[in-house]
């Protein structure tokens, strides 16, 4: 994988800074379609989203211990300021990756392709990349420039924003033109195929509120893809590696054991795992709220505060959604580890609050959970990736048929109102089906707003630990709210598990919610007048004097 300019204003003129003057030029760099496969996967690597866990940290789905971590921990309580990890990174890596995309743009027609068709490929799948990194951008910043060539450092610097809808319908028009390219075409797993640009079509068209069009973009996958429902546990096996390239899978990064000292996997192990569980030493930086595990529906169907609903709240695991069962590991759980002496994978019981497990997964060990609960989905338990932590092979999906059946129940509902009950909860009766979950109650959803509620909450634990929630929060402005009363959002008092108070822990500080301790993580603040958008980050403004800033800030 070759090594490119990764700041988009930076004294690094383009591409051709990273090598030699006297071994490569723009000139005799591109010589075949090998060359520019070379620059694509470059790309590839800078745009999709191997860091899902830690996007997952800015909403209220997932807590980040670690201050200096990324940045997660600060965006997701309110503390961060125009100078913020977040903001900068998004911004600058999107603007590197689309630097990139138009190096490798104008390039391509320098090279001579003996297969015609292999320029459409390259061609169709850039697009898509570029598409991707605008949908990032405008979700994330509102209005943002559009760079729509390789640009001179003077260029650069000139920049200012364009409106948000200008940019979206440019991304959209991208993806149309690359989804025409890519045709037709046999892609090998893990490269972006035309139904990957419709997929990304409809989730752009979901998060700017053009439902119809929705409806239209995903009718091309619509009986080509399928839940996947082969094995006891069909829903964990999408995640841990048991079931790639399945036919449920539109478009996945391919993660691989490392060659040499090349790593082509991913982190969630090293960020997630509970100390005393893996060889190496992981972070435990990452792990579930409680809240996330409140949203999860009793075995029976109905939400925890549902009519009819039979949830004790001094025994919250009790006849759960077997989602909660195949994506959390909680209090009293058995927990998968590594047997160092074997070098096999062992149960064995998870319980803070009790001094005969392991000490240092305990409350009053130096670096517990600070929710009391940990991720198992996307945990990879293979042997080699409990002993080399940060290298885990499991793949990461970037979309699957689950969530078009969600965005069509969402955009069924925002165009034809109650009327499409039924077709709304068919579509979720699907999604809970496939891992033996108890069905929708309709008696109690009658109304547009109770289905919109469930709808939502189906999506919050169908989709946990993909990445996706802070952009529902922000699209449906529920960031504003408060876990602790609404169940929901980014300000109050962010809670974890379940308290029972009898052992290691009981004089830690607790949230009392539906009447019972849950474990106290830390205090957050939404400010609905300035956090709905990131800023611009402040680098930037001061290299591009032009661009200005998003409101309050």
């Amino acid at each position: 994988m070759m090594s490119l300019c990764i700041l988009p204003f930076s004294s690094c003129e383009d591409f051709l800074d990273a090598f030699p003057g006297d071994k490569v030029t723009d000139e005799n760099f591109w010589k075949s379609a090998a060359d520019a496969d070379k620059i694509l996967v470059d790309i590839y690597a800078a745009t999709l989203p191997k860091d899902i866990f830690w996007e997952e940290c800015m909403s209220d789905n997932a807590y980040m211990a670690w201050e200096w971590w990324g940045g997660q921990q600060q965006f997701a309580n309110g503390t961060y300021d125009t100078y913020g990890e977040v903001p900068a990174n998004k911004w600058s890596g999107c603007y590197a990756s689309i630097r990139k995309c138009w190096f490798l743009l104008e390039g391509l027609e320098k090279i001579t392709f003996e297969v015609p068709e292999e320029k459409n490929r390259i061609m169709g799948e850039t697009y898509f990349l570029l598409a991707y990194n605008y949908y990032t951008l405008t979700s994330l910043f509102g209005d943002v420039p559009l760079v729509t060539k390789r640009l001179s450092i003077e260029e650069s610097k000139a920049l200012t924003r364009t409106p948000k809808e200008q940019v979206v319908t440019y991304a959209i028009d991208k993806l149309k033109e690359a989804a025409s390219l890519l045709q037709g075409m046999t892609q090998e797993h893990g490269r972006v195929t035309a139904d990957a640009c419709q997929a990304l079509m409809a989730r752009i068209y979901l998060y700017n509120g053009n439902y119809a069009d929705v409806l239209e973009a995903i009718k091309p996958l619509e009986g080509k893809y399928a839940l996947y429902t082969a094995g006891e546990t069909p829903y964990e096996d999408l995640f841990s590696g048991a079931a790639e390239d399945n036919c449920e899978i539109i478009l996945s990064i391919v993660c691989e054991p490392k060659i040499g000292n090349v790593v082509t996997g991913h982190s969630a192990n090293g960020a997630m795992l509970l100390k005393g569980m893996s060889n190496n030493d992981p972070y435990n930086g990452i792990s579930p709220t409680g809240s996330l595990v409140d949203a999860y529906p009793m075995a029976d169907g109905r939400l925890i505060h549902e009519n009819g609903s039979t949830y004790n709240p001094s025994k919250p695991y009790e006849s759960r959604d077997p989602r909660l069962y195949q994506s959390i590991v909680y209090p009293t759980a058995q927990l998968k580890y590594l047997d160092l002496t074997t070098n096999s994978i062992q149960r064995c019981l998870y319980d803070p609050e009790d001094p005969t497990t392991i000490p240092v997964q305990q409350y009053d060990a130096p670096e517990p959970s600070r929710t009391g609960y940990m991720w198992n989905k996307y945990v990879d338990y293979s042997v080699y990736a409990m002993n080399e932590i940060w290298d885990c092979t499991n793949d990461i999906i970037v979309f699957r048929y689950g969530e078009i059946l969600l965005m069509k129940a969402e955009a069924l509902l925002q165009t034809q109102g109650a009327g499409a009950k039924d077709q709304v909860c068919d579509l979720i009766d699907q999604l809970r089906d496939r891992c033996k979950g108890g069905l929708v109650h309709r008696e109690n959803y009658n109304s547009e707003d109770e289905l919109m509620a469930l709808v939502k909450n189906e999506r919050r634990i169908e989709l946990a630990n993909e990445g996706l929630r802070f952009f529902d929060l922000v699209r449906w402005r529920d960031a504003e709210k408060k876990a602790v009363t609404d169940g929901v959002g980014l300000s109050g008092e962010l809670y974890g598990a379940f308290m029972r108070l009898d052992g290691v822990g009981k004089d830690d500080r607790t949230v009392l919610v539906d009447g019972v301790p849950r474990r106290y993580v830390e205090t957050r603040t939404f400010d609905p007048a300035k956090h709905y958008l990131l800023p611009v980050p402040q680098k930037e403004r001061d290299l591009a004097k032009g661009l200005t800033q998003n409101p309050n800030w």
